[in-house]
């Protein structure tokens, strides 16, 4: 097998290794969710839900006895201030959760990052579409090692299709200012946790960004 042929495999395998990055990742959320005492998170602050998130998934992946295999190449972060920003200091973006997958040693390790806004009883979600928000994908502020990222909802009222509804149809009457591209309209997403869907927009790095968007239940 000649140079080119062993490159194009190469490239193949990392393509591989970032699709399961996505599906690992958001198995991770569900199972850490599951670990916690969802209710009793009802009225907390994002912060102390995403650390006690961060928390139930590194116990997971790092002591539960039935972990599957596949567990050992992640590691999670929380609050994590990532390299590759124009800020410098305190000023550096924090992304909320970041499930990294270990490659190579002397190359990049592929990442998936998630930012979580709670969904409470007021009914607002003009933070979860904000430039705090989603935009922190969309305008590029958060650095990303492939075109995929997620959203996660915390849902401290009402219910999960609820939300879903209220998200989606907020999505498709503003797809225009979401960057939402051609065929990239709010759909159903299949995967592990209830009313899951996806986005996909256009992106100042990439092509375009595929966006998940995950709810969990806190009440």
């Amino acid at each position: 097998m000649g140079d080119d042929s062993l490159a194009s495999a190469d490239v193949e395998l990392r393509s591989e290794h970032q699709q399961a990055l996505q599906g690992h990742a958001v198995e991770l959320l569900k199972l850490g969710h599951s670990k916690l005492d969802a209710a009793s998170y009802s009225a907390s602050e994002e912060e102390d839900i995403t650390g006690k998130l961060k928390e139930a998934i590194e116990e997971i992946i790092e002591v539960a006895p039935d972990a599957p295999a596949w567990m050992e190449r992640y590691t999670v972060y929380d609050e994590e201030k990532p390299s590759g920003t124009t800020k410098l200091g305190k000023r550096r973006p924090r992304i909320d959760i970041t499930v990294k997958r270990r490659w190579k040693l002397r190359e990049p390790h592929p990442r998936f990052r998630f930012e979580a806004k709670r969904l409470k009883a007021d009914k607002r979600i003009s933070a979860y579409f904000g430039k705090e928000g989603i935009g922190c994908f969309l305008r590029g502020t958060y650095p990303l090692t492939h075109p995929e990222a997620g959203m996660i909802g915390y849902v401290q009222a009402g219910t999960l299709d609820e939300w879903q509804q209220r998200l989606g149809g907020y999505a498709k009457r503003n797809a225009r200012r979401l960057r939402v591209v051609a065929g990239g309209e709010w759909r159903d997403y299949k995967c592990g946790l209830p009313n899951s869907s996806s986005t996909k927009h256009r992106h100042p790095s990439f092509r375009q960004l595929a966006i998940v968007h995950l709810l969990l239940g806190f009440c």
